[in-house]
């Protein structure tokens, strides 16, 4: 099924999620009952019949959810255990397994954990963040990753190639934090956390902002959101606005007893303005928000995903209509181009390449929530697909618009970010609320 052909309709029955989307938590905490223990289940043993699997009433336990997440869990826990590898009292986990990156990512490195937090007894937490303490804190600013050989690089690109951002990338004050902030929730001490504070701080100074949200300057080269390494966009971002949003309110209240009350005031205010001024990426005639306002004026679909939580109802319909009439330009076995356009962003010749066209099960993972929310039965066929194709592509990192696999092999965000979606949903609570 590659979504060819008809419209599904959009399910009569209200859902819990679409009651609470403008009541964005700030605080995030685990207790046992909310995690799901892990399944022997083998990916792609389960057959789907029906979508309501994929859902549970609201009060009832998430038991409805668990086949796809038990799977998903399942399958995350091997690719974890696969790419991790020990230096002394260090335990290291790769992005993927194959040798294709190598180094500390603060999303890649921490979505598993995410995903399903009693994974994160996987991990030996002390060592792995006094080794980033140490690679970090000192820095003007947070970098991009730090390599296995304790360098830490301040831009993404490869080891032969010219760096792929000028100036330190957008989303990464936001992205750090987060990792701190699930590490601690895992009862993890994080070391120096007064200079892990004061380079966070440093760091969000180097996000600029207009109109109250991020902004990339089109004169200069910087990478906004991860994902968009190699296709930065201009204007006011998106993406990066809303992971900042997320960011500033996490960072307000993980130093709030290391950084100065004004500076946390500030934090929060900084992100109050993101959700006010997010109308300004809505566009009525592209039925949606927009990746960014200069380069990037086209519907995201990745984006959308995380922007439907703070969306009215309205705009929510919109993006729900451009998923379902777009199905066949944006969906293939499972996975989730960033746009729907063949030519990518820009909409130049047919791309069907990397961050700018290819297929991701990563993008699934943002939208899955959102389609879950307002279209059972596409979230279900959506779901169903991926987890059908994952163990035949080998949870590649994305596929060409033939299905063909590209990139690292075993990756884990393949498994982990739509673990993270259908975790969003098990517990009704919005995407946007784990970033």
């Amino acid at each position: 099924m590659n979504f060819q052909g008809g419209l599904s309709k959009c399910g009569a029955r209200p859902s819990p999620a679409a009651a609470m989307h403008l009541r964005m938590k700030q605080s995030m905490t685990y207790s046992r009952r909310e995690m799901f223990k892990l399944s022997a289940v083998s990916l792609g043993a389960i057959a789907l019949s029906q979508p309501d699997w994929l859902f549970a009433d609201a009060g009832s336990p998430p038991a409805a959810a668990a086949p796809l997440r038990d799977l998903l869990s399942a399958r995350m826990r091997d690719l974890v255990l696969a790419a991790q590898f020990r230096r002394g009292d260090i335990i290291f986990t790769r992005p993927c397994v194959d040798t294709t990156y190598r180094g500390t990512w603060p999303d890649d490195c921490v979505w598993p954990y995410i995903g399903n937090p009693e994974l994160a007894r996987l991990t030996e937490w002390p060592g792995l963040l006094q080794w980033l303490t140490d690679a970090v804190v000192d820095l003007p600013v947070v970098p991009d990753r730090v390599e296995f050989d304790d360098l830490a690089v301040l831009s993404p690109g490869g080891p032969n190639s010219s760096p792929e951002s000028a100036q330190m990338p957008l989303h990464l004050p936001s992205a750090w934090t987060r990792y701190l902030d699930y590490a601690e929730s895992f009862g993890a001490k994080i070391p120096r956390k007064a200079a892990w504070a004061q380079v966070i701080r440093r760091s969000f100074e180097h996000v600029p902002f207009s109109f109250g949200l991020v902004y990339s300057n089109p004169q200069v080269k910087i990478v906004g959101f991860g994902f968009h390494d190699t296709i930065p966009l201009t204007g006011l971002e998106l993406m990066t606005s809303l992971v900042t949003y997320r960011g500033l309110q996490r960072a307000a209240r993980l130093f709030a007893k290391e950084i100065e009350p004004a500076i946390c005031a500030q934090w929060l205010q900084r992100a109050e303005g993101i959700r006010q001024n997010l109308y300004r990426l809505y566009d009525e005639k592209i039925g949606g928000f927009v990746g960014a306002t200069n380069r990037g004026r086209q519907f995201s679909v990745w984006g959308n995903g995380l922007a439907y939580w703070l969306a009215d109802k309205e705009q929510q319909r919109a993006i729900l209509k451009f998923y379902r009439e777009n199905q066949s330009r944006i969906f293939l076995r499972g996975c989730t181009r960033q746009v729907a356009e063949p030519g990518g962003w820009g909409d130049g010749a047919p791309n069907y390449a990397y961050q700018n066209g290819g297929y991701w099960a990563t993008g699934t993972g943002f939208v899955l929530p959102t389609l879950a929310d307002g279209d059972p039965e596409l979230a279900a066929r959506l779901a169903k697909e991926l987890g059908d194709n994952l163990p035949a592509f080998d949870c590649a990192e994305w596929l060409d618009d033939k299905g063909n696999p590209n990139g690292a092999r075993k990756f884990l965000a393949s498994v982990s970010m739509p673990l993270i979606g259908t975790r969003s949903i098990a517990e009704h609570k919005p995407l946007l609320d784990y970033f």
